[in-house]
């Protein structure tokens, strides 16, 4: 009777463990949803892999670092990483991980780290392939858990995550577990193509600010006057790295009225052929006005960094100016 007994309870307890970890994901996943629904709309990274990631490397969001870093993805410092740091022991001792002001940050700078070219055969996927998504990441060197593609897979198909990829491509916000039957496809593609036809238009989801699309098909935001970079992005519950980078400013910016505020990366080309310099206009003003990037204006024009230009000069845009 003893041994039974102790075995009962030994099954309540982890019953009721299991129990609570089920509860401390879902309300996990419910609480960065929209997030990773944005960063899969911007960023084409499925929005099931977001979130089973950020479920996995941050414990449901209640690891050390997770709580008192806002590292929810375990990206640990590289040489390139300028921002605060902290020390924990992970593969070796004392490794150094990223240290984030907000968990947005943390959601936005594990988009822009996926931008990598070691994780350019993950975007060749179709973006609803979460299983080619975990077996890729895995195979780029994103974890060193052999069994990591296995443990992502079984959160997206426990908390059946797929659903919200395949809502988010339908226009339809995702109402998460229902009784739709699960995709009859079982393996990774690897035929790439098509991410589905999914324009975002003008979404509700950023507060008091209107999201347009420019004719570049970018992002963007039009300030009403004297915003910081701080303030727009943590209204549009964005990094602010994101807002400095994609707008090329710095520290300490102040936007005036009407001014274009880009939400995703520029293009390296605009939609016009050319364009004829105005009184006043720099490569920088350009640049805003059609969504390319500054270095592609100086590169197409082959004009060197920094280059002032002259009222009545012509620019192309499109297509890289003739060798004279």
């Amino acid at each position: 009777m003893r041994i039974a007994f102790i075995i009962a309870f030994v099954f309540t307890l982890f019953s009721s463990a299991q129990a609570q970890s089920s509860a401390a994901r879902e309300a996990y996943i419910n609480k960065y949803k929209d997030v990773a629904i944005r960063n899969m709309q911007e960023f084409k990274i499925p929005a099931s892999i977001t979130l089973a990631q950020g479920c996995l490397e941050s414990g449901n969001g209640q690891s050390e670092l997770a709580r008192k870093s806002n590292n929810h993805f375990g990206i640990k410092c590289h040489s390139s990483w300028t921002g605060k740091k902290t020390y924990h022991d992970d593969d070796k001792k004392k490794e150094c991980f990223r240290v984030y002001d907000h968990v947005y940050d943390s959601y936005a700078d594990h988009s822009r780290f996926l931008q990598k070219s070691r994780y350019e055969k993950c975007f060749q996927l179709k973006i609803t392939d979460y299983k080619g998504w975990a077996h890729e990441l895995k195979k780029a060197g994103y974890a060193t858990n052999p069994k990591y593609p296995q443990l992502l897979i079984k959160i997206i198909e426990e908390n059946e995550l797929w659903r919200i990829d395949e809502e988010v491509l339908k226009g339809k916000p995702s109402k998460g577990k229902g009784n739709s039957s699960k995709p009859k496809e079982d393996k990774p593609s690897k035929t790439g193509g098509s991410t589905g036809s999914y324009d975002a238009g003008v979404i509700d989801m950023y507060g008091s600010y209107e999201v347009r699309k420019s004719k570049n098909n970018i992002k963007f935001i039009t300030a009403k006057g004297g915003e910081s970079v701080e303030e727009v992005a943590r209204s549009l519950e964005l990094g602010p790295w994101q807002i400095k980078t994609y707008n090329n400013i710095g520290n300490g910016h102040k936007f005036a009225e009407g001014d274009k505020i880009y939400l995703q990366p520029k293009r390296s080309k605009a939609q016009v052929e050319f364009h004829t310099v105005k009184e006043g206009e720099t490569v920088s003003s350009i640049s805003q006005e059609y969504g390319i990037k500054e270095s592609a204006i100086y590169k197409k024009n082959r004009i060197p960094k920094g280059t002032k230009l002259t009222p009545g000069q012509k620019l192309w845009l499109k297509k890289r100016k003739p060798k004279q």
